[in-house]
């Protein structure tokens, strides 16, 4: 039996072309290769896809070792992370087991018999009309952008420990006990359950991503860390 893949897309439809001002913009896609071939590909431009055998997904991939609702994209700002919904033979990150984690620009997934890629990549020119968006520029310092924060640490291996996050992504916890992530956004911080037990904010279990606030108080395994956002 053959493989194939049935990719779903969702978009609006076409704005109308002009022949005047011309501007490159970035696009982020997802491409699907079966032995090597590529077979199929989509934009990256939806907030969660869904990949499986299951006809109503987003990505279908056709292959009897895949599980019907295999694994999930979500985005989170301006990341996506790569969560396998605990399928039958597992998702594999650059070579690796993975349950959740980030998706960057140049990872590869293996699911089944299926390689699905994460390109990023200059679109074809388009004329400036069709932007209907603001666009601001990239500063050069690009992380002072991101929201500031300080982890105060209450309880754990680290108790008294004060840390100041530099980087967007913080991992928090121990593997095979609790992991979480903050990432750090433009307009926000953000905690993400990557594996384990279920982290929680303020006594609350999280499942999925959440904003944080600033004075929220988070466990992740042994941990407790108060959240200082300014």
């Amino acid at each position: 039996m053959s493989n194939h893949s049935v990719l779903r897309l969702h978009s609006d439809d076409d704005l109308p072309l002009s022949k005047d001002v011309m501007m490159k913009q970035t696009t982020r896609k997802l491409e699907v290769f079966s032995g090597g071939a590529l077979v199929s590909e989509l934009p990256l431009d939806k907030a969660a896809l869904s990949i499986g055998r299951d006809p109503l997904g987003d990505v279908q991939l056709m292959d009897p070792r895949i599980s019907r609702r295999h694994a999930k994209l979500t985005q989170i700002s301006s990341s996506y992370f790569i969560e396998d919904c605990d399928s039958t033979n597992g998702t594999l990150l650059n070579g690796r087991p993975v349950h959740k984690h980030v998706f960057r620009p140049g990872d590869s997934l293996r699911i089944g018999s299926f390689e699905l890629r994460y390109v990023m990549a200059d679109a074809e020119e388009q004329p400036a009309d069709v932007v209907h968006a603001t666009v601001q520029p990239i500063t050069k310092n690009r992380r002072a952008e991101l929201q500031k924060a300080v982890l105060f640490f209450l309880q754990g291996s680290e108790e008294g420990q004060v840390k100041s996050l530099k980087k967007a992504l913080f991992t928090i916890g121990h593997p095979g006990e609790s992991v979480a992530v903050i990432a750090r956004r433009t307009h926000g911080a953000y905690l993400l359950h990557i594996g384990g037990e279920l982290p929680a904010v303020n006594g609350v279990e999280i499942s999925n991503s959440v904003q944080l606030q600033d004075g929220d108080v988070i466990d992740v395994g042994e941990d407790k860390i108060k959240v200082s956002l300014s």
